[in-house]
């Protein structure tokens, strides 16, 4: 496929560009920040642009489908994700680019823990209204969307498998945590699924065998 992933220069995105480019895949890197962008590969193309500027995605055209990996950067108020998403959905309906998977966070719908939930919704409210209105854009965009929520990411190795559940759902089994790694390859795995058109997905990760 011929992927153009948004966020690409952030701690999963540069994952999500690298496994990419090893199962195959044509990418084009879009950030803000090239120099950030440290492989070098002959099936990447890197592309300075702000998402919050439709007219920087024009680059949309010609590819399979769009990764979105845009999140709150700090936990001041915002609408960073939604912007960009609006952005995203108008240009890829004037382009007639289909398919799009955005990642979310698994604490917008999770009900357990209840009150590690209530801490964190109250800390990161900010960020988790921004998420929930991008949802919202991306469900009423009329677009082959996929959502996938993230439980609580963490930097290690992967553990490489994960634990899915339907949209909504709180995970039976797995860890609570999900290693980026494998949310990069959840996120590859997703985009390629024709199966998975309009639906949101839980994501954590499996267990580490001892």
């Amino acid at each position: 496929m011929r992927l153009f992933v948004v966020g690409s220069s952030g701690r999963t995105g540069r994952l999500v560009v690298q496994q990419a480019l090893e199962r195959g895949h044509r990418v084009t890197a879009f950030t803000r920040r090239p120099e950030a962008v440290t492989i070098t590969h002959p099936r990447l193309d890197v592309v300075r642009g702000d998402g919050l500027v439709a007219d920087d995605l024009a680059g949309i055209t010609g590819h399979d489908a769009v990764i979105s990996i845009v999140a709150a950067p700090d936990l001041k108020p915002t609408t960073l994700a939604e912007r960009v998403t609006r952005n995203l959905v108008q240009v890829m309906s004037e382009t007639g680019v289909r398919r799009l998977v955005v990642t979310s966070s698994h604490a917008l719908v999770a009900t357990k823990p209840r009150l590690a939930l209530a801490v964190v919704r109250w800390v990161l409210r900010h960020a988790y209204a921004d998420a929930r209105n991008m949802e919202r854009v991306v469900r009423e965009s009329g677009l082959d969307w996929r959502i996938v929520r993230a439980n609580r990411l963490v930097d290690k190795p992967a553990v490489g498998s994960v634990v899915r559940m339907p949209d909504g759902h709180d995970f039976a089994g797995g860890a609570n945590e999900l290693t980026r790694a494998d949310l990069a390859a959840t996120i590859l795995d997703v985009v390629a699924d024709d199966s998975l058109a309009r639906q949101a997905i839980e994501v954590t990760g499996a267990r580490r065998r001892t």
